[in-house]
């Protein structure tokens, strides 16, 4: 296994390859740390047993998390440990080498680099999206979410909720009812200070408005929080449902809401010399598990590691030098969704 930086016109993109031998794995979705109405949605003990069985694998060479792997949007830090504990702890001791690929719940963690000191069971990093080579085969990795109409209309203003994750999560983690009360706090001071200073000049508007902002800040943090869900899963996505038919949860990789945004970011990636022909693309988010060859290229989305009202759970990728598979972890052992010959194979 060679890793290596491509140096391109839009920044530095790792590249992974793999000899003929040597197999990823990739998985995404596991959402640890999740809850609803008090009950665990992530599957962490059927996580662990596939992660210690996959370690005693000798041809996987690479584990691939493919994004929202923990769930700092809305889970409690105290739940994402309790969640997380065994599945870490068997990656761990692990020598394979981890490629972390960050998806919106788990942005957070693209600015992080752990490299052993016993030259081998690195983690790499990456915000975006990397590049895997198999035996002279390009795939592309990424998360999916850069494809969402739902993130893509608001730009970059989805990434706000990762800062307001970890101050929520500060003020939550004062003692008792404290929290709330340095919020009505620090708003009865905004009150107080808006009904008793008059500014005179822009800059002291500015500053007045700036000084607004961080005293409101804690109460709305705070009410965010609380009522994130309702708002985000209940009314946004309802909304954008309504507006437009692109919302990607829970869409196949045919329907036009992947299939249109994807053939456009490969069509961007594939213009940067250095990454040329794409072979396949990997990715999640959907909560789909599928696998698909079409038009000489072969597509497959790693489904989630959560409760989801159906069966297609605990799902994963493995991808040899000639075969791609689609498999689920169930009753204690691997088996095959479903397979497909790489074209040229």
């Amino acid at each position: 296994m060679r890793i290596g930086w491509l140096e391109s016109e839009i920044g530095k993109i790792l590249e992974v390859e793999l000899t003929e031998a040597e197999e990823a794995i990739a998985i995404s979705d596991t959402h640890l740390g999740l809850k609803y109405k008090g009950r665990e949605l992530s599957k962490s003990r059927e996580l662990s047993e596939f992660l210690e069985k996959i370690l005693g694998d000798n041809n996987v060479k690479l584990i691939v998390l493919l994004g929202d792997i923990f769930d700092f949007w809305s889970a409690k830090v105290g739940d994402i440990i309790r969640s997380a504990y065994d599945p870490v702890k068997v990656l761990v001791g692990s020598d394979k080498t981890i490629v972390y690929v960050a998806g919106n719940h788990d942005r957070i963690v693209s600015w992080i680099k752990l490299e052993s000191s016993r030259g081998k069971g690195d983690i790499y990093t990456v915000p975006d999206f990397f590049i895997l080579n198999v035996d002279g085969r390009k795939y592309l990795l990424l998360h999916g979410h850069q494809l969402d109409a739902l993130f893509t209309r608001f730009k970059g203003l989805w990434k706000i909720q990762s800062y307001v994750y970890i101050l929520s999560e500060s003020l939550f983690s004062l003692p008792g009812p404290s929290e709330w009360m340095l919020a009505a706090l620090s708003a009865g001071s905004f009150a107080f200070l808006l009904a008793s200073i008059t500014a005179n000049n822009v800059l002291q508007e500015f500053i007045l408005f700036l000084v607004s902002i961080l005293l409101l800040s804690p109460l709305l943090v705070m009410l965010w929080r609380k009522l994130q869900d309702r708002i985000w899963y209940g009314l946004l996505e309802e909304l954008n449902m309504k507006l437009s038919k692109s919302r990607l949860r829970g869409k196949s990789l045919r329907h036009l809401s992947v299939s249109k945004p994807l053939n456009r970011f490969l069509r961007s990636l594939e213009s940067i010399p250095q990454i040329g022909r794409i072979d396949g693309v990997v990715l999640g988010h959907t909560h789909v598990p599928e696998l698909l060859v079409e038009e000489g290229r072969v597509y497959a989305n790693t489904g989630s590691w959560i409760e989801n009202g159906h069966n297609s759970t605990c799902t994963f990728v493995r991808i040899t030098s000639h075969m791609i598979t689609l498999g689920k972890w169930e009753n204690g052992r691997e088996t095959k969704i479903h397979e497909a010959s790489l074209p040229g194979s």
